[in-house]
């Protein structure tokens, strides 16, 4: 074991899901631990340039239990090894992850097990692990923050009663690789999430007619790599905020007075870095779990179900937190 800690941290997951992790981030660079990274390829530039020691893209295929992307599993292992880290933390529900804390070979383990919920999967992740947290299969009924969830994992490194940050002006330092331009306007995010989540693109664009009424120009910001996806959201409509790199994006939201998004990256983003947030969930019985789980963690927000009229309801949200 080496002299003092280190950490390798594994999260082989979306936008929302690693964003969850900073103020845990945080927590191990306010207590002076090194901290590595493995990222899924679409969040390779989520983390500023100095929020980690090292932020590495896993080169192995995700949820993929083959032979070759194991045998890829155990080449990284190796690289990684040389590192001599004291804790890998499984922040993940993907194999791999496991599989490459064990072959890491550090003292310390800690991953997530789901007791009943899967019993199989818990003795096989038991056996890989030094320490094995509990955390719900499905939505957890205690309805606990995801950011709580992944907190829990380093808690072994940092002082007893340590609790995750929601200073945003901390966070957003992990984010923004430099300082965003002073807030302008309300900000929508045009994505296909709206109609994943059961929100149509009239309704979308009944909200944003109401907005433009209310507060003049709405920022329209969207990922290149959708532009096809959403043709049909971004039919007629100018001056459009495309974007293909995560950076630019970040500091755009962060650049927003206001930010109007369905359940996504983007409303993360917004609650890592502070900007005030309407963020719209899709409607049904999961609703105040998935509010309660997923829900902007540090910025002022308001959560609402994309049930019937929520364009109107998001407007009046909009209205208060002006």
């Amino acid at each position: 074991m080496t002299d003092s800690p280190s950490a390798l941290i594994v999260r082989l997951d979306a936008l929302g899901d690693t964003l969850a992790l900073a103020p845990l981030l945080l927590a191990l660079r306010e207590a002076g631990v090194p901290v590595d990274l493995i990222l899924s390829p679409t969040a390779r530039d989520l983390y500023a340039p100095g929020a980690l020691r090292h932020a590495y893209v896993a080169p192995f295929a995700q949820r993929d239990g083959s032979a070759a992307s194991r045998a890829a599993v155990a080449a990284f292992a190796e690289q990684l090894r040389k590192n001599r880290y004291s804790h890998v933390l499984v922040a993940t529900e993907d194999q791999a992850g496991f599989r490459l804390a064990a072959a890491i070979g550090a003292p310390h383990r800690i991953g997530f097990q789901n007791g009943w919920g899967k019993p199989l999967k818990t003795i096989w992740a038991r056996s890989l692990l030094t320490q094995a947290i509990y955390r719900s299969a499905g939505l957890d009924p205690r309805a606990p923050h995801e950011c709580e969830v992944l907190f829990a994992l380093g808690a072994s490194l940092l002082a007893p009663g340590t609790r995750p940050s929601r200073d945003a002006s901390a966070l957003r330092a992990l984010l923004l690789a430099h300082e965003a331009a002073p807030p302008r306007g309300v900000a929508l995010q045009l994505t296909s999430k709206w109609e994943r989540l059961g929100m149509s693109v009239a309704d979308v664009r009944s909200f944003l007619d109401r907005a433009t009424a209310w507060a003049g120009t709405i920022r329209l910001l969207a990922p290149l790599a959708e532009r096809a996806a959403i043709a049909q959201l971004t039919e007629g409509l100018d001056a459009i905020e495309w974007f293909d790199e995560l950076q630019p994006w970040i500091a755009a939201i962060a650049a927003s007075e206001l930010l109007v998004a369905p359940d996504s990256g983007a409303i993360h983003i917004a609650g890592t870095i502070g900007t005030p947030c309407v963020a719209l969930f899709q409607s049904g019985p999961d609703f105040e779990l998935q509010r309660a789980r997923w829900r902007p963690w540090a910025a002022p927000s308001v959560t609402l179900e994309g049930s019937a009229e929520w364009p109107q309801r998001a407007l009046s949200a909009l209205r208060s937190l002006r």
